[in-house]
């Protein structure tokens, strides 16, 4: 195939994607508009590798709003990164921080991103040169292009239902948190929309501030609609102030290279903090600090904190599920999990879940160890994906 180049106007992103897809190209594809500048590179109908000038399409971002890293990792795996010269992935790998299947996943997620969020772009222009492309350093990812162009073609119908839900951009939303099955992790996508939401923000701002893409938001939010958590209002909350812009990553890169090592907690606060959580009964953020411990400073001491924290956790979460058996059934489509960003272990999880089966049954199935396994469950219950029912 020889170079080709167009602009949106006369042949829509979907259109490219199926032409280039169909016939499993192996290239480079640059798109341009506004400022905005994105590059693909395509290896047998697959894409291999996309970035962007766009902060909400970096991996570090992506990482980041799932739940997988902090932004205090974020700034070490990054000065890592530079010295070394290798793939950020790669060094989270290295670091233990993020597994190697959460990497990928994500990566792929970042790709599907890139390309359909520029699916509903009506100008803009790009080129696309065939030919052989570079090796791939570090975690490999692919992404198939018709796979990307099904999807595109299903969100199509899902922004009906988010558009039904969400009438326009400059509405505002309002908490019940009573509905907040529980608080969301922070750090996570979830938590800063409910933090944001209270503080006043309409939908666009939203969207402009959080730095990720349109559909992941309203993804997000539509979840929260379902679990009747927030509704739409057309009016801001009293005494509103617009709160400044979310810092990009390399502004927190900036401003952690100052003050991580002063702020960075020593493995004796993160212990202090881990036993007031458990004192408290707070299992669940006493837990995750317990292992932040042990993981920062192993030692005897943080070792059989993290054993305590995970007993406790485990038995909170044994007499949710287990001791009156609780069958989780799915409460979204299967084509709405196709967009829905999971690992690995998390998608393979939601497939055993059929309605029929118990979680007894379904951790008797799986390699997860069963901590990990009510942890994932009991997640799926707090964003909407599942609900449970006493057998």
């Amino acid at each position: 195939m020889r170079g080709l180049s167009g602009d949106f106007s006369t042949m829509p992103l979907k259109d490219l994607v199926a032409y280039l897809g169909s016939r499993r190209v192996t290239g480079t594809l640059r798109v341009t508009r506004a400022g905005v500048r994105k590059l693909i590179l395509l290896r047998e109908g697959q894409v291999r590798s996309a970035s962007s000038n766009q902060t909400r399409e970096y991996l570090g971002q992506f990482l980041i709003h799932m739940g997988h890293l902090n932004a205090e990792q974020f700034a070490q795996a990054h000065a890592q990164q530079s010295e070394a010269n290798v793939p950020l992935g790669q060094i989270l790998v290295l670091l233990g921080w993020v597994s190697e299947q959460t990497v990928r996943g994500t990566l792929q997620l970042k790709f599907r991103e890139t390309l359909l969020d520029m699916f509903r772009w009506e100008e803009g222009e790009f080129s696309f040169d065939a030919g052989a492309v570079p090796e791939i350093e570090g975690v490999e990812a692919g992404v198939d292009l018709m796979d990307i162009h099904r999807e595109g073609e299903f969100r199509e119908t899902a922004w009906q239902a988010l558009r039904a839900a969400f009438p326009s951009g400059s509405a505002y939303l309002e908490v019940d948190e009573s509905r907040l099955m529980q608080t969301p992790r922070p750090g996570t996508l979830d938590a800063t929309l409910v933090e944001r939401a209270r503080e006043g923000l309409s939908i666009d701002e939203l969207v402009k501030t959080l730095h990720t893409s349109d559909f992941l938001v309203y993804q997000r939010l539509y979840a929260l609609y379902r679990q009747e958590a927030i509704r739409v209002v057309n009016t801001p909350p009293p005494g509103r102030v617009r709160p400044a812009a979310s810092p990009t990553l390399e502004e927190e890169v900036k401003n952690l290279e100052v003050s991580m090592v002063g702020d960075e907690p020593h493995a004796l606060e993160l212990i202090q903090a881990a036993q007031s959580h458990l004192e408290n009964g707070d299992f669940w953020e006493g837990e995750a600090l317990a292992r932040r411990a042990h993981e920062q400073s192993p030692s005897p001491e943080t070792e059989a904190l993290l054993n305590s924290a995970s007993a406790a956790l485990l038995g909170l979460l044994r007499r949710r599920m287990l001791d009156t058996p609780q069958v989780p059934s799915l409460r979204v489509t299967a084509a709405q999990l196709k967009t829905t960003p999971l690992t690995t272990p998390e998608r393979y999880l939601l497939s055993r879940i059929d309605g029929k089966r118990d979680v007894r049954s379904i951790l008797g199935m799986s390699p997860l160890g069963e901590l990990d396994a009510l942890k994932y469950i009991q997640s799926f219950v707090d964003t909407g994906l599942v609900q449970l029912k006493a057998r």
